[in-house]
């Protein structure tokens, strides 16, 4: 084989076929790897779709969230201030005491604060219910999943600094999606345990929506 002068010289020409079937095959792994992929995001092309519509509104959720926590912060303070702390009282709050708390939320913007988020939060709800009920197939299809698990962690109330982990429900549901990405849902199956029966709070157990209808609904 011809060898070059130097380590700076033309490399010799005549390679091996050898080596050339080498790097022919090494060329052709990302394109053999990618194909599983391009599989997967095709069979959850919809609930990639659900979780671009879901996305935005996460991200409006928490902004809504955030003004809401400070307004009713805010109303809380100020109704202490005049009343004393609820631990404080020795008494039943009066009629009188109430109507000043509603009154506090309306000067602090709690009201309105509250409304925004009640409407973003129902435009949620069926979007989340479709994507938690969808198959999944990818890490795309499963990044939706994980984003209707980041909504229902928002933390409970004001002066919480924390995300809400007490709840097992979205978490039971990624568990899921992250189980059948993996493939490890006949596994799970073959031991003979099934994942327990937990329903949403805000979830009637006498829903006249499937899951199926709930799918439907949102891509109408």
């Amino acid at each position: 084989m011809t060898q070059a002068d130097c380590v700076f010289s033309t490399p010799p020409t005549n390679t091996s076929v050898t080596r050339r079937k080498i790097l022919g095959t090494i060329a052709a792994l990302p394109i053999a790897a990618a194909a599983p992929a391009a599989a997967g995001q095709t069979l959850d092309a919809e609930l990639i779709e659900l979780g671009a519509r879901f996305e935005p509104l996460v991200d409006r959720y928490y902004v809504a969230h955030g003004r809401w926590s400070v307004s009713l912060a805010q109303a809380h303070a100020e109704h202490d201030r005049e009343f004393g702390k609820p631990a404080d009282r020795d008494y039943e709050n009066p009629p009188e005491i109430a109507a000043a708390f509603v009154d506090s939320c309306e000067r602090s913007g709690a009201h309105e604060a509250d409304d925004v988020l009640s409407a973003i939060h129902q435009e949620m709800a069926q979007l989340a219910k479709a994507i938690n009920a969808a198959p999944v197939n990818s890490i795309e299809g499963l990044r939706a999943k994980a984003l209707v698990a980041f909504w229902e962690v928002a933390p409970l109330g004001c002066g919480e600094t924390e995300f809400h982990f007490e709840d097992a429900y979205p978490f039971q549901q990624l568990f899921t999606a992250v189980a059948e990405v993996c493939g490890l849902k006949d596994k799970m199956a073959a031991t003979g345990y099934e994942l327990p029966d937990i329903a949403m709070v805000d979830d009637d157990s006498d829903d006249e929506d499937s899951d199926d209808e709930a799918i439907a609904q949102v891509q109408s």
